[in-house]
C-alpha cells in the first residue's frame, strides 16, 4: 500500500476512534480513583459484566462509569471488540508509516 493511502486510512481511523479510545480510558481511569476511596474486593466477586449491582457507597455517577466502560450487553462487547480492532490498526499503520518514513530518509 502507497504511503500516503496509509496514512488516509491512519488518519481517518484515527478521528473516529479517539473519541471512543477518551471515553474508553478516561472512564475505567476515574473508576479506578474511585476505587482507591472505597475497600477492595476480588475482581472475581464483581458482577460488572452481567450488569454492575448496585453496592452500598456505590454513587449513581461510579455505577454510570462503569456501565460505560465495561456494561452495555452484547452491543458493548461487540463495540470493545471493534474499538480493540480500531486500536490494533491504528498501531499496526503508524508502524508501518514510520518505517517507511525512516527508509525514506535513510535513502536522502
Amino acid at each position: 500500500m502507497k504511503e500516503v493511502d496509509l496514512r488516509r486510512w491512519h488518519r481517518a481511523i484515527g478521528i473516529i476512534a479517539v473519541l471512543f479510545i477518551i471515553l474508553q480510558a478516561g472512564s475505567g481511569f476515574l473508576i479506578s480513583l474511585s476505587q482507591l476511596s472505597v475497600p477492595h474486593t476480588p475482581a472475581h466477586e464483581n458482577t460488572y459484566s452481567t450488569g454492575h449491582a448496585h453496592e452500598e457507597g456505590d454513587s449513581l455517577w461510579h455505577d454510570a462509569l462503569v456501565f460505560v466502560h465495561l456494561g452495555g450487553g452484547i452491543i458493548g462487547i461487540i463495540y470493545r471488540i471493534l474499538l480493540g480492532i480500531g486500536i490494533v490498526m491504528m498501531a499496526v499503520s503508524g508502524s508501518t508509516i514510520l518505517f517507511k518514513a525512516r527508509a525514506r530518509s535513510r535513502k536522502s
